[in-house]
């Protein structure tokens, strides 16, 4: 189940422009230096309007809770400064609230030995060090850290001025190592009064029996059901107090599909740790989007320097790429600004940016047309690597919505629970499976609806070939759909797999060839493939050939018709090859496949070079184009972008719709043009740098 629609009243935490300052380094550890003033002042000269403002870290930094005080913390309380000094400038207040996060390692050994978590019987907690002071130890939530937790989140909810909440994540085990089991009074005898059963324990996993691992799996079911409970009062006590948006640490976008359905339906916020790239930020924020949730991603990571911030036009586009398809950006280590402004104008310029034209941003959603549905995980024999190359569940899922971006073809990145929900799935135009291993029964008759009702389907490799338990079939679990078959490898065929096979990675001298269209006769590198054979219904768009003489050795590409919709089944995993290469051919390749599968011409068309990444949002009748620069030099700490000249997009205008009105948006001193006509709006950029957009309403 994926997140109902984002709440009325909660629509700013999508133009929050937000700073992060957490309790775990600077300015509140080795040494207490924070500043609420001085931070304050930096945000407003940076264009910033949001805080998540650390309550605690290692040590509390309010007053009235049952955790160790900061050791320099007196009669301070850090909240209430950060309060009276952002309200008054506009800033919105988030508290952290540490949500069995590892403590001072003094605290839980020493001041509130109750709260720690115990890996073995009358041990300690987990020890670890983390960033500079103090070592931490972990917490278990069956221990009076549970109540002194709920009486903090009470107190800051009822008694400060805050403007939603952050739970660090809401994780059971959190930072627990080894077999995760704790032995702590609450877990044994809650456990035992469960089960009637005890918590095993051995030194090693390799001393459990067959049945105490049995048993361990059971006591991991109790622990999460009692820790979903906890989540449930929580969120049942703040909104007690105040309807206010509930934010938490998701960490990747792979953890949605891995989430407690509970708790994705319950928040209003994602964030993510880890942006990485670029395309995987794009890939990650439209992901959480299409989950119908806000997302906060991580503007550069944490790192071991704090102070100071050499970071500069990547931190920019990660910024506009981060808005553009629908997140807020978090800066992640800011308090180095406080002192060495040296590159804030790599933030406050595309902060000022986003200020400016938060109409343009907020209560829209991303144009649906191309679904690509993520996928991360691997059954057993579905990943295949040598030397070079290699072809797997993330590669491909990647690669599909990579083709798409730097071909300027509208996309989304979905998670696979789409599937189960038709009325989410209606809204595309294509679905796009790159080699989705597992696709249930009732996922491919909601396919087939999708298809037989209009809709264009894109299937890729071993899409739908692995079962629920990940055990490799006979056939493909879309056999109907896609209309093809493995083929046997035996006789001539085994011959020939066997000797255009190389070790180099995938196969050596076998190309695909389009029978028909803009790409016949042109080579096409293969890559790894599924061997098929066409059933009754299919046709054959392209071949898999060898190098010498064109012979054609299987099918490639297999088109076929269902009600009034068609479905593309490519046998290769040349997705996953062009993330890898970035071979524009592959590109062309896989928006081919789209444009066959489609039931109609896409939103918008573009002769951009691929550096240049858009994508459509709407709202209502207005549609807002944006449009941002990945040239390379922009990524890992460089210095320049490389502009674009003379860019042209043509919009398409809905059927029964007329332009209204139009504007340009975005960089100042680069004036655009829009010309429209009853069928496209036209909209010129002479000069494109960081980032432009423009908005079309239609009536």
């Amino acid at each position: 189940m994926m997140a109902p629609a984002m709440r009325a009243g909660v629509d700013w935490v999508r133009t929050a422009r937000v700073f992060l300052i957490d309790g775990y380094q600077p300015p509140f550890a080795p040494e207490l230096e924070f500043d609420a003033e001085a931070l304050a002042k930096t945000m407003t000269e940076m264009n910033a309007n949001v805080v998540r403002m650390s309550t605690m870290g290692k040590y509390a930094h309010i007053q009235g809770v049952r955790f160790t005080p900061h050791r320099a913390l007196g009669k301070r309380d850090l909240l209430r400064e950060m309060i009276a000094a952002a309200k008054p400038r506009g800033i919105r207040v988030i508290p952290y609230i540490s949500t069995g996060h590892k403590l001072a390692w003094s605290m839980v050994t020493k001041e509130y030995p109750e709260y720690g978590h115990r890996p073995r019987p009358g041990g300690q907690p987990d020890r670890s060090h983390m960033f500079v002071g103090e070592d931490h130890g972990t917490v278990c939530w069956n221990t009076p850290y549970r109540k002194a937790f709920m009486d903090m989140v009470e107190h800051i909810v009822r008694d400060y001025e805050i403007d939603g909440v952050y739970f660090d994540t809401w994780r059971p085990f959190y930072f627990w190592q080894g077999m995760r089991l704790c032995y702590c009074d609450g877990c044994r005898n809650g456990f035992r009064a469960a089960s009637g059963k005890e918590i095993p324990y051995h030194e090693k996993r390799s001393g459990y029996t067959k049945a105490e691992l049995e048993t361990v799996d059971r006591y991991h079911a109790w622990y999460r059901e009692r820790f979903i409970g906890i989540f449930g009062e929580v969120c049942r006590l703040v909104k007690s107090y105040k309807d206010i948006p509930l934010i938490y640490n998701i960490n990747h976008a792979r953890q949605i599909a891995e989430e407690d359905p509970r708790i994705i339906g319950a928040m209003d916020v994602f964030l993510y740790e880890r942006g990485n790239s670029l395309l995987e930020r794009a890939e990650g924020v439209s992901l959480a989007r299409a989950a119908g949730i806000g997302v906060w991603p991580y503007i550069g990571v944490y790192n071991n320097w704090p102070r100071v911030i050499y970071n500069n036009v990547d931190y920019q586009q990660e910024i506009y790429t981060t808005a553009m398809f629908g997140g807020a950006p978090i800066i992640a280590q800011p308090w180095g600004y406080v002192d060495h402004a040296e590159n804030r104008k790599f933030v406050s310029d595309p902060f000022f940016a986003l200020k400016a034209h938060e109409k343009e941003t907020e209560g829209f959603e991303n144009e649906p047309y191309v679904a690509v549905v993520y996928g991360h995980k691997d059954p057993p024999g579905y990943a295949r690597s040598d030397w070079f190359w290699k072809t797997d569940a993330r590669t491909n899922t990647l690669g599909a919505f990579a083709a798409c971006l730097h071909g300027h073809v509208q996309v989304s990145s979905v998670p696979e629970q789409i599937m189960d929900e038709p009325e989410k799935l209606g809204r595309y135009k294509v679905v796009y499976l790159a080699g989705t291993p597992h696709v249930s029964a009732r996922s491919a008759a909601n396919l087939m609806r999708f298809v037989e009702n209009g809709g264009g389907l894109v299937v890729s490799y071993g899409t739908s070939l692995y079962g629920a338990e990940g055990v490799r079939q006979t056939g493909f679990g879309i056999e109907e759909l896609i209309r093809v078959k493995p083929a046997a490898r035996e006789g001539k065929l085994a011959e020939i797999l066997a000797s255009y096979q190389s070790m180099l990675g995938g196969p050596n001298d076998l190309y695909l060839i389009a029978r028909t269209g803009a790409m016949a006769g042109k080579l096409i590198p293969l890559t790894y493939f599924e061997p098929v054979e066409v059933l009754d219904g299919g046709d054959v768009a392209m071949d898999i050939v060898t190098g010498d003489g064109r012979r054609r050795v299987l099918p490639g590409v297999v088109l076929s018709r269902h009600g009034k919709g068609k479905v593309v089944y490519g046998a290769s995993s040349l997705e996953g090859l062009y993330v890898q290469e970035s071979l524009p051919v592959l590109r062309d390749y896989v928006n081919t496949l789209i444009r066959m599968a489609a039931p109609e011409a896409p939103p918008f068309e573009t002769d951009a070079p691929p550096t240049l990444v858009f994508n459509l949002t709407r709202k209502n009748s207005r549609r807002a184009l944006h449009i941002t620069n990945w040239s390379v030099s922009s990524e890992r700490g460089g210095g320049s972008l490389a502009p674009a000249e003379n860019v042209r997009v043509r919009l398409r205008v809905p059927e029964g719709k007329k332009v209204a009105d139009a504007e340009v948006f975005g960089e100042s001193g680069h004036a655009g043009a829009v010309k429209g006509t009853s069928r496209v709006v036209e909209l010129n950029f002479p000069r494109l740098e960081a980032y432009r957009g423009a908005v079309v309403e239609f009536r």
